[in-house]
């Protein structure tokens, strides 16, 4: 294993099922270590269950879903949209959780200095859709069985 340290996330997109729209976001940041492969088991095995302690952060206003009735709504994107990188979905929760990231500490000559983080340009992530029923109750929709599953919810 290669000791590639980088910053690498877990993103979420919580899809209400009363309305069928994704409503929210969430991401986590994590600093692994290791070849891609393993940084995306990594982040594979956490995606079912690490979205309880992720920031929770809105669509961006520029989504937007029209109704047939002509009515529109912001900050709110169809459930395709989650996958499509040329619509980046995430791009501004990706700068929010910049601006989040604490300063690194560095120590030289008994001086303490702080060296900021960044978001790598093209960030390794894995991004998973959280199905949430009427009730409240979250399915992160993970295998293939969860996606077969959420696009006959989403396709009927």
């Amino acid at each position: 294993m290669t000791n590639n340290t980088e910053l690498v996330f877990n993103l979420w997109a919580i899809f209400d099922s009363s309305v069928g729209l994704v409503y929210s976001l969430a991401g986590k940041a994590y600093n692994l270590s290791g070849d891609d492969q393993y940084k995306l088991a990594v982040l594979k095995a956490l995606a079912p269950t690490d979205y309880v302690t992720a920031k929770r952060y809105g669509v961006p206003d520029r989504f937007q879903v029209h109704f047939s009735d002509g009515t529109v709504k912001k900050g709110c994107a169809e459930a395709h949209s989650v996958g499509n990188p040329v619509v980046m979905l995430f791009e501004d929760m990706f700068c929010q959780m910049e601006h989040e990231l604490p300063p690194i500490p560095r120590f030289d000559s008994g001086q303490t200095f702080s060296t900021s983080q960044y978001v790598p340009d093209d960030p390794l992530c894995v991004t998973t859709i959280l199905y949430e029923d009427e009730v409240g109750n979250i399915r992160p929709i993970v295998s293939k069985e969860d996606k077969d599953w959420f696009s006959q919810k989403v396709n009927r």
